[in-house]
């Protein structure tokens, strides 16, 4: 049976900068330059803004997911040398951006492809970088298996859709058997949605 969220489940919380005005920024511009191109960072001592202990970094921008274990997660963040220089730039998306509002494809973190688990019970966790685009994003999971009755002529996956609303970029998964599986994401917001994910394989042993 499908497990659907509870309609009571919090939403997520979104500020997101100017794509274009984000690319924008490079390694090595000033502090000024930052704040002409984007304006003055986030005013929100817990998810924004200066960081509370010190002034090499500036935020932009967050996701903020529910049930997220820690709150800068998701950060649309500039790092500052001691000179005020650039040097890091970090963004929810691995640097992938939409140029349309419509969804971009997700890219799985976890697990990685061709993995081998041998613990039991099969608790298998799913995570993924966010898609990028107009905010509110959700998520469709597809999870398939492979019955293995003969190991010379395996047996095609059975793929079937376990989530198809999901609020949060991450996913855990009590699996089937002792046996080959497989996951992709798909992502979908008021735009329309993304192409599938790469299929990413797993097994479990036992």
């Amino acid at each position: 049976m499908r497990y659907k969220f509870p309609h009571f489940m919090p939403k997520p919380e979104f500020i997101q900068p100017d794509y274009s005005h984000w690319n924008d920024v490079k390694i090595g511009m000033s502090r000024d330059e930052v704040i002409e191109i984007l304006g003055p960072p986030l005013n929100d001592k817990y998810r924004g803004g200066k960081w509370k202990y010190s002034n090499s970094y500036y935020t932009y921008g967050y996701l903020q997911m529910p049930m997220i274990p820690h709150p800068r997660t998701y950060t649309f963040s500039i790092g500052f040398t001691d000179e005020g220089k650039v040097f890091d730039k970090q963004d929810p998306f691995n640097d992938i951006f939409s140029v349309d509002g419509s969804p971009t494809k997700p890219e799985i973190i976890i697990p990685q492809d061709s993995v081998v688990f041998s613990h039991y019970p099969r608790i298998i966790d799913m995570r993924w970088y966010p898609s990028s685009g107009v905010y509110p994003m959700n998520y469709i999971v597809e999870i398939g298996h492979q019955y293995m009755i003969d190991p010379e002529t395996p047996g095609d996956f059975q793929d079937e859709v376990i989530e198809d609303d999901l609020a949060i970029p991450f996913y855990i998964h009590d699996f089937v058997g002792a046996q080959p599986g497989r996951i992709r994401i798909k992502a979908k917001n008021e735009i329309g949605e993304s192409d599938w994910s790469e299929f990413c394989y797993f097994r479990f042993t036992r």
